[in-house]
């Protein structure tokens, strides 16, 4: 029998454009078959490269196998609906394109928690102290587990925690194929975290997703109101389990909130207008050594710049510093400007850290004791940060950049991945979708005590960079 007529008897759901001549298709389709099937068959058709089949015969020998090795252990290009080995040899998994199947349409169902009608019922606005969530007490025992529709490559999960005041959690994401194995995709147990959750991470195989919640600020429940489950092509960035975003996070949209600071419109700073503010409005404040301006994103972030608008209305010119927390109460300073006259626009590097709270504090104002802000982002828009940073370096030598900041070719060689991100975002796909972009992963690593980012290639040394 014809090979190709025999794959799709074999393999009904692949889809119809497939070409055996694709070359990471190829070795994903190879993985999949048995070694009689290669040996008896796929040998003999002569449609396949030799060091393809090989390939394929090693990863089926090696149980320890965790991705399809296609020359840097990233899977970059497969194509739609095909069936993968992710994190274990033994399990394939269906691919559905940036599609929630995380749906009672998808016969997806919540198998462990209280209350678990609501949390695949797609409703996100309709909840209050006593409906629209699904919950577990805070304990040893108890969680959320969603069963899927059967095993399912993912690599992108959306929750909407509990949001109607100002509480925050603590959690963990764990993922089985089997009910039996379980492995942990996300661990935000040391961080607070608040309303939109986006996840993302290698793409894995499961069946069954569990939430566990292991903190809340105000009582001792777990509250989930919104859970999405997703592969999407979209490329993104990591350091361990935590996202590095490409694009300003500090956002309403983004589910970021200003959690100090006086205003006459709460979260002024971060609802996108810089343009209209004048001596009475569209600006966030606080008096000059007492308290700062608190800016909290909605999870942890892996970030390296900022830009914010002072107050320019007239002449003036301010002093100030800014501080990063994880948990907001261990807080660094990234940016330290009170030695500086500054004013209007500021943009800033500084070695990458994980992020949740933002403290900026005013020192000096040469007009009054107040400091005013009118706009704030989080991580700096890449396009403004690289113009920026080409700028600034043909000014300064190395020795001249401020204290903690990095210059142009530091911050370049270390993050470059996330302009290549930028440019695959605005670039059209000429593949029709069949294509997919994985993620990146940053040369950076979490230490235990979460204070800091360590580069890989001094990790040894224990060098924060």
């Amino acid at each position: 029998m014809h090979f190709k007529k025999w794959h799709e008897n074999h393999y009904q759901e692949q889809d119809e454009n497939w070409n055996p001549l694709n070359d990471i298709v190829s070795k994903v389709r190879l993985t999949l078959m048995s070694m009689n099937e290669l040996l008896k068959i796929v040998r003999y058709s002569n449609l396949f490269d030799l060091n393809h089949l090989m390939d394929a015969i090693d990863s089926i020998n090696d149980e320890t196998r965790t991705t399809i090795n296609n020359n840097d252990d990233n899977i970059n290009q497969l194509g739609n609906n095909k069936d993968l080995f992710i994190r274990g040899k033994n399990y394939r998994g269906r691919l559905r394109l940036d599609e929630n199947i995380a749906t009672k349409s998808h016969h997806a169902q919540v198998i462990e928690g209280e209350m678990k009608h609501a949390l695949l019922d797609g409703d996100i606005t309709n909840y209050d102290l006593d409906r629209g969530f699904t919950r577990h007490p805070i304990d040893d025992l108890h969680n959320i587990c969603v069963k899927l529709d059967g095993p399912s490559i993912i690599n992108h999960i959306k929750l909407l925690l509990w949001d109607k005041d100002t509480r925050a959690y603590s959690y963990y994401v764990e993922v089985s194929a089997d009910d039996v194995t379980w492995t942990r995709i996300i661990d935000y147990r040391a961080y607070l975290c608040r309303s939109w959750q986006k996840l993302y991470f290698a793409p894995i195989v499961a069946t069954s997703i569990r939430i566990v919640g292991t903190y809340n600020t105000v009582n001792k429940v777990f509250h989930l109101v919104s859970m999405e489950v997703y592969y999407i092509q979209k490329p993104f960035a990591l350091v361990g389990d935590i996202y590095a975003p490409v694009n300003n996070v500090a956002t309403l949209e983004a589910s970021a909130v200003v959690s100090e600071g006086v205003s006459r419109v709460r979260n002024a700073l971060i609802n996108g207008d810089y343009l209209s503010y004048d001596w009475d409005s569209g600006y966030t404040c606080h008096q000059l050594g007492s308290g700062g301006i608190v800016i909290q994103l909605c999870q942890p972030h892996v970030v390296s710049s900022m830009r914010l608008l002072l107050w320019d209305c007239d002449n003036r010119s301010y002093s100030y510093y800014i501080e990063t927390s994880y948990d907001n109460v261990t807080w660094t300073k990234a940016v330290d400007k009170q030695a500086i006259a500054c004013k209007s626009w500021e943009i800033l590097t500084f070695s990458p850290r994980i992020v949740v709270f933002i403290r900026i504090c005013g020192t000096h104002n040469t007009a009054n004791e107040v400091f005013h802000c009118v706009h704030f982002e989080c991580p700096c828009r890449p396009d403004v940060l690289k113009s920026y940073m080409n700028e600034q370096t043909s000014m300064l030598t190395t020795d001249d950049h401020e204290a903690n900041s990095v210059t142009y070719e530091e911050y370049y060689k270390s993050l470059e991945p996330l302009f290549d991100i930028t440019n695959c975002n605005s670039s059209t796909t000429t593949d029709n979708g069949l294509l997919i972009q994985t993620h990146t992963l940053l040369p950076y690593t979490i230490k235990s005590d979460l204070t800091g980012i360590y580069s890989i290639e001094n990790e040894n040394n224990e060098k924060i960079i």
